[in-house]
């Protein structure tokens, strides 16, 4: 759909039902031009979306939108789906009714009078398949900052008795340091012992090593590290079993397609699982690159009033594939000479760091855009090429005001 488009008029359907649905309590409103409009309670077990259903198909309704209200539209949007009526789902945000005039009863006649006119977009539902393959990363990634505050906790007990290898030791998830957490957890007090499990740079600082080592532990603190430890091996053992299985998604995807994606700077394996279970192998959900970075949350906000401009801030988007954008650009603004560390700094120097950070993320998600589509391939054009770009863009705005 071009830009055109949205002023269009559109039919205005003869046949169509509102619902707006809840935890216990479903509200379906019925409308049939010129003959009816009625509006009907029903419940939430299975049974009563399937009475919802039969309703719909006696009545030759086969088209109904539904406010997409936490998880409880899923089983009804599927029910539905499954017996070929067409079902519009839509963010709450935008289709507000009237303040201090809210029924669910009225909300279900508001949706109904959207969709008769024309006036809602259907909101990105993946299909089932994505939807299991998005399931395992977010579930992924709850378990990994399962393992995380796991890690925090016996990093705090160590602290709470004086145990200082934080101060000593840049990273605490090295495996040295998991290797003495796991020894004092099992009872070792032997200094020298413990020394012996430093490697890598760490073994350079074992004066400053010994002195954070000095410290007691009570049995207590013992048992709760060992439970700590042991929440870790569990959670560790989920993930591998998950990453099985998301393999197995991914081996459905065009190989051309994960190897265009991971040549970008910053983006991992994982991310590109993120992406694909979130997004899908392809982009026809979205109109342009812009939709696609709004959808995820990293476009900003217009609020413009008698001529002013004003902040707006963000929408809030895909909690889950925003973060791992944000991670990918701090990834890529930290590979030495690329493209994107010259962008960020050159932004951080005019806007906050965190602004900068969000900018550097836009620009990458709507590259992937244009990789998923097949509309452009990514090449590594160095810090160099940010530089002349700018002074390209400089050079023609003084032209201009000339």
């Amino acid at each position: 759909m071009n830009k055109t488009d949205n002023m269009s008029i559109r039919q205005q359907k003869v046949r169509a039902g509102g619902i707006d649905i809840h935890k216990d309590k479903t509200v379906v409103c019925f409308y049939i031009a010129g003959i009816k409009e009625e509006v009907k309670e029903y419940g939430t077990f299975t049974e009563d979306l399937e009475k919802i259903r039969d309703d719909l198909l006696n009545q030759n309704i086969r088209e109904v939108i539904i406010e997409s209200t936490g998880i409880y539209w899923i089983a009804l949007c599927t029910v539905l789906t499954l017996s070929k009526i067409e079902v519009t789902v839509v963010n709450p945000k935008f289709i507000k009714n009237m303040p201090k005039e809210k029924t669910d009863r009225k909300d279900a006649r508001w949706l109904c009078k959207l969709l008769v006119n024309g006036l809602v977009r259907n909101s990105f539902v993946a299909s089932e398949e994505q939807r299991a393959f998005r399931e395992l990363c977010r579930m992924r990634s709850k378990y990994t900052n399962h393992i995380t505050q796991a890690g925090n906790r016996m990093v705090k007990t160590l602290e709470r008795r004086n145990i200082k290898l934080k101060s000593v030791a840049s990273n605490t998830k090295s495996k040295s340091i998991k290797e003495i957490i796991a020894a004092l957890a099992h009872g070792e007090t032997d200094v020298e012992k413990l020394l012996k499990l430093c490697r890598g740079k760490l073994k350079k600082k074992e004066p400053e090593m010994r002195k954070a080592l000095h410290g007691v532990l009570t049995p207590h603190d013992r048992l709760m590290m060992q439970d700590l430890l042991n929440d870790i091996a569990h959670f560790e053992k989920q993930i591998q079993g998950l990453n099985e299985r998301i393999k197995q998604h991914t081996d459905k995807v065009n190989e051309e397609l994960i190897k265009n994606i991971r040549v970008v700077s910053g983006i991992g394996a994982q991310s590109v699982e993120v992406l694909l279970a979130e997004v899908g192998s392809n982009v026809n959900a979205f109109e342009n690159e812009d939709k696609l970075a709004a959808w995820v949350g990293l476009a900003p906000g217009n609020k413009e009033s008698a001529g002013k401009a004003h902040y707006a801030g963000r929408r809030d988007g895909n909690v889950y594939l925003r973060t791992i954008m944000i991670q990918v650009a701090w990834a890529a603004v930290r590979t030495k000479n690329s493209y994107w560390r010259a962008m960020y700094y050159h932004l951080s120097k005019r806007i906050n760091k965190g602004k900068a950070i969000i900018a550097v993320a836009r620009k990458l998600i709507r590259l992937i855009y244009k990789i998923i589509k097949g509309t452009k391939t990514y090449t590594e054009y160095g810090a160099d090429y940010f530089v002349q770009q700018l002074q390209e863009r400089y050079a023609k705005r003084r032209t201009q005001q000339a």
